[in-house]
């Protein structure tokens, strides 16, 4: 899968002013804690996620799109008429129905003909949503493309925390929804134009998408609950990830060694994932930016939020090479790359 005419125009997110620390998380299960003989401190060590945030009370998934692309748009220089298709890609949902591209399509006024849906894919939503408006501008279909992730995790977060305070609540309980307790929130939008309306010369260049959904079973998420076999997935997670690795350099060079390559944003779960991914593939630690201590994982914004702030800590120099890399539940793996 290879790109000749998608440009990016510009990335841009937002981030929720609430803080939840994984201290007062604990604090909150202090009985689960003290039931089973664990220390304090424990979940963070285990995880490295320090804090993660929450939208305040009342701000629904496509608020936080809407937020994230306005704010796009306007770095993009873009109006929200230009707009040829708008997709949005977040886990989390205001309602089942209409998408929340419409809520958010219909926030910002675009025309009539631009076409809006979602895409669902787990954490690597985005990822799709990225290729699905490439692939429309590539066919000469659309010129301008909006892709916005919306992800809140208070909802979920909360029902977890209300289930493990129970009295009744076991160390079964803890280890099938540990993974729950690094969520966070976040929002990201992403202006994708055609070539003939570029204002940038930011290549979205291609890549591909890999699966083995004979492991579909190991996470399973719901609105209040989710439910992860965290080794399993991890093990079966980098498997799929040293595959699609192998197999990606066909497409688009992502080697360290390759020239100009200056930084890899990868799906955010916690120390353990990101440690164990750039060891199989033999990322250097310092082109592989960590932002789940400070916000956990965000789900499908959290590939294109750690590449906005790469760029946003000039770890990214125009010219260069990056590396969209993301493993979701499914299982699938993306490999994607961007010339800045």
């Amino acid at each position: 899968m290879r790109y000749e005419s998608v440009h990016i125009e510009a990335i841009s997110y937002a981030l929720p002013e609430c803080v939840v620390s994984t201290q007062a998380i604990e604090h909150e299960i202090a009985p689960l804690y003290a039931k089973f003989g664990m220390r304090p401190g424990w979940l963070e060590s285990v995880t490295g996620v320090r804090e993660r945030r929450y939208w305040q009370e009342g701000w629904t998934p496509s608020r936080a799109a809407i937020h994230a692309g306005r704010k796009a748009l306007h770095a993009a220089g873009v109006e929200a008429r230009d707009i040829d298709v708008l997709i949005s890609t977040s886990v989390s949902k205001d309602c089942l129905e209409p998408s929340i591209a419409s809520l958010v399509a219909g926030a910002l006024g675009v025309h009539p003909g631009c076409e809006a849906f979602d895409v669902g894919n787990a954490c690597l939503g985005f990822l799709s949503g990225m290729v699905a408006a490439a692939n429309r501008i590539e066919l000469g279909q659309a010129d301008v493309a909006l892709v916005v992730a919306g992800e809140s995790s208070r909802e979920v977060g909360e029902a977890t925390l209300a289930r493990l305070k129970r009295p009744d609540a076991e160390i079964g309980d803890f280890k099938n929804e540990l993974a729950t307790l690094t969520l966070g929130s976040a929002a990201v939008a992403m202006v994708l134009t055609s070539k003939n309306v570029a204002m940038t010369k930011h290549r979205f260049l291609g890549g591909l998408f890999r699966s083995a959904t004979q492991h579909s079973g190991l996470c399973i998420g719901h609105a209040t609950r989710m439910q992860t076999d965290a080794a399993r997935l991890l093990e079966a997670g980098v498997t799929l990830a040293v595959d699609t690795w192998n197999a990606v350099h066909d497409q688009v060079d992502l080697r360290p060694a390759v020239p100009g390559l200056s930084q890899y944003a990868l799906h955010q779960v916690g120390k353990a994932n990101h440690d164990a991914v750039i060891q199989a593939l033999g990322i250097p630690a310092d082109l592989a930016l960590r932002i789940y201590p400070a916000l956990g994982n965000v789900g499908s914004a959290g590939v294109p939020l750690t590449f906005a702030l790469a760029l946003d800590q000039g770890l990214v120099p125009p010219g260069s090479r990056v590396g969209l890399m993301g493993i979701g539940s499914g299982l699938h793996v993306a490999m994607l790359g961007i010339e800045w």
